[in-house]
């Protein structure tokens, strides 16, 4: 696996993203900027679905689901570039693996909600759970990122060769 990882890092593409100021900062901020905006409208419905703000209907969330899946696309974007930056970094550390399944079930748990709101408000079960979930899962994944930068055993494979 350290070779793969070695020969992604020699990458051209790799050097650049880690060797350029202004692409891997650029990478970290849209990173950074497009998890607010996923995190923040995951807060807003899951307090909602707590029960904090009954006022709002999960209607009212309508217009930010768009905006929601291109935050997500710009995460995946910017995530992947940090991804090639420094590759074993990443897939050498449980720590990642943590994040990137905490992200997932919180989005299938989002998608779950905005299906059903888009039907039926009332057919949403167990929404309290689901709230908590949502808060939980996004507390895992912001973490885990931040501790991705401190976790690490390895930086970059190619050194081992």
């Amino acid at each position: 696996m350290l070779t793969l990882l070695a020969r992604l890092e020699e990458t051209a593409l790799s050097i650049w993203l880690r060797e350029s100021g202004l692409a891997f900062f650029s990478s970290l901020a849209l990173h950074s900027l497009a998890m607010a905006i996923v995190v923040g409208i995951n807060v807003a419905l899951a307090l909602r679905l707590l029960g904090v703000t009954p006022q709002f209907s999960l209607a009212a969330f309508r217009p930010y689901y768009r905006l929601h899946w291109a935050g997500v696309l710009l995460i995946f974007v910017s995530g992947l570039t940090l991804l090639l930056a420094y590759p074993a970094k990443a897939l050498s550390n449980p720590v990642f693996y943590l994040k990137l399944a905490a992200l997932s079930l919180a989005l299938l748990i989002f998608r779950q909600v905005q299906q059903l709101a888009l039907r039926n408000e009332s057919l949403i079960l167990n929404a309290s759970r689901r709230g908590v979930a949502l808060l939980a899962l996004w507390v895992v994944v912001l973490f885990a990122g931040r501790f991705l930068a401190y976790t690490h055993s390895v930086l970059l494979a190619s050194r081992f060769y």
